[in-house]
């Protein structure tokens, strides 16, 4: 198993057997026993932040009071202090950590990650915007009540959430966070030999880059809620010189070379994100709900390869190599830390958000 159970504000899927590939958002609910617990498990959700805001922000809220006292609520400070706070009955664990101020409403991606057994529990923000993760361990978990769980991703009696989330979800292991995601399973790349999935790879093949062939020094793999920045992009064939239709994360960077990019960036080629060329014609959002499945590669240098004909980044990992406690929550976990490349600079200019917006433009005027 894994996830089993999703949320947006109108609709939801909870099943603790697991939600199946096709997940969501059908409306069906499976209910848990209400003695039942989960004693290893993420729970995750997005939310649009306000900025300067005038007090503290619930985002999630729970309290519970049939049988016994339950609470568990996620705070955000006009400070910047997000804290987590876990009660059942006499016992109690918090945490918190401090988030830089946004300047303008932010997107913030929220995991609460807890192993009871090991006695440890990871709190991660990841700021969508900015490309920023922030951790705070909290130790000696409390296992958390299925029932309580099912309320709060169904939204029922004692939850509150704030109008800004635009989802969560639950699953019963430690998922990972951080790291960009890359293109979904069955995606054809060029390799030596021709066109191979994407998920039929293996580390030490060799993939074709434009830097020549390379090998493959770590595959990730995620499978999350096809929900909004975890929402695939679709990119369709013949555009973009691809031969066949792909589905990419919304945070894979796309290589885009031609006139503009010399003009506006001075670069005969850039790399964008792949929600930023969202045109509603050659690209656009595929069908949110469910569960998708992505695949990322890591070679020592960050390059450029060719997926489908189009070219498009390998995964960077940056200063986060560099950083043992965050690597341990990534999906490079398992990967050596000496053996982690240590990726200093982009193949290409990346683009930031305003000025993607702007190639964009000129791209379809």
């Amino acid at each position: 198993m894994a996830w089993i159970g999703m949320g947006t504000q109108d609709r939801a899927g909870f099943d603790a057997r697991g939600l199946g590939q096709s997940g969501l958002l059908t409306g069906l609910v499976t209910e848990p026993g209400s003695d039942e617990i989960l004693p290893t498990g993420s729970l995750m959700f997005e939310a649009q932040v306000a900025a300067q805001y005038s007090g503290t922000q619930r985002l999630i809220h729970l309290h519970r009071s049939r049988g016994w006292t339950r609470h568990l609520a996620v705070l955000l400070a006009e400070d910047g202090r997000l804290s987590v706070d876990l009660q059942q009955g006499a016992s109690r664990r918090a945490a918190q950590l401090t988030l830089p101020v946004p300047a303008r409403e932010a997107r913030l991606r929220v995991t609460y990650a807890w192993d009871a057994p090991a006695r440890h529990a990871v709190i991660s923000v990841e700021d969508l915007d900015q490309e920023t993760l922030h951790q705070v361990e909290l130790p000696n978990p409390l296992p958390l009540p299925l029932d309580d769980l099912d309320a709060l991703i169904r939204g029922g009696r004692g939850v509150q959430r704030d109008p800004g989330l635009r989802w969560i979800a639950l699953s019963d292991r430690v998922e990972p966070v951080g790291l960009p995601l890359g293109v979904a399973a069955g995606t054809p790349v060029e390799t030596p030999g021709g066109l191979c999935p994407v998920d039929h790879l293996r580390v030490g093949d060799l993939v074709s880059t434009s830097d020549g062939p390379r090998p493959i020094r770590w595959l990730t793999r995620r499978e999350v809620p096809a929900l909004g920045a975890f929402r695939p992009i679709h990119l369709r064939a013949p555009y973009h010189g691809l031969t066949s239709d792909i589905l990419v994360a919304p945070d894979h960077r796309l290589l885009v070379s031609g006139g503009e990019t010399e003009y506006l960036f001075g670069e005969d080629a850039v790399l964008v994100e792949a929600c930023h060329l969202v045109d509603g014609r050659t690209t656009h959002r595929a069908h949110g709900g469910g569960l998708m499945r992505y695949h990322h590669i890591l070679l020592d240098e960050h390059t450029c390869l060719s997926f489908a004909g189009l070219q498009g980044e390998s995964l960077f990992v940056g200063a986060m190599g560099r950083d043992a406690d965050l690597i341990a929550t990534t999906a490079l976990a398992a990967m050596p830390l000496n053996a982690i490349p240590r990726h200093r600079s982009f193949a290409r200019l990346p683009l930031s958000s305003y000025e993607a917006r702007t190639l964009a433009a000129s791209l379809v005027a």
